[in-house]
């Protein structure tokens, strides 16, 4: 009986946990399929929508656990050209440049970027003034910049 006791009271403890906050900006990425399938921007308007530069802005994965961030990546500022080069600034610590292109996915399109970029990863979501990369479908974190 004592068992069931323990039990008892062990799920009735793990049931008080509270809920995370969660940031404004799980909202805007909430919407961002939406909104890109809205659009229906084909390749050719995608590639020009992206070119200028970003900046980071938020990081969420939901894969095994909930984690979000808007410290990960702060200062992150990321340059698309229209030369088909990218440049990423890393909070001035270091940058990654390279070459990018587009490229079909199973929902939209991809940003291949030569060098591998972490926060670049994913099918691309772009709803003005927002691009997101969306990997939590295989499993990834999901990146958002903002158009300055």
């Amino acid at each position: 009986m004592k068992k069931y006791a323990l039990l008892l009271l062990g799920l009735a403890l793990a049931s008080c946990e509270k809920e995370p906050e969660f940031s404004a900006w799980n909202q805007t990425m909430d919407g961002m399929y939406d909104c890109h399938s809205t659009a229906a921007l084909d390749s050719a308007e995608l590639a020009t929508a992206i070119v200028g530069t970003w900046d980071w802005r938020f990081v969420r994965s939901t894969s095994w656990s909930y984690y979000e961030s808007e410290e990960d990546y702060a200062g992150f500022v990321l340059t698309v050209k229209a030369d088909g080069t990218f440049e990423l600034n890393q909070n001035d610590t270091s940058t990654v440049s390279g070459t990018w292109a587009l490229e079909n996915s199973w929902t939209t399109f991809t940003l291949n970027s030569q060098s591998y970029v972490p926060t670049l990863w994913g099918n691309l979501l772009y709803c003005e003034p927002y691009m997101m990369f969306y990997s939590s479908p295989a499993d990834g974190p999901d990146n958002l910049y903002e158009k300055r």
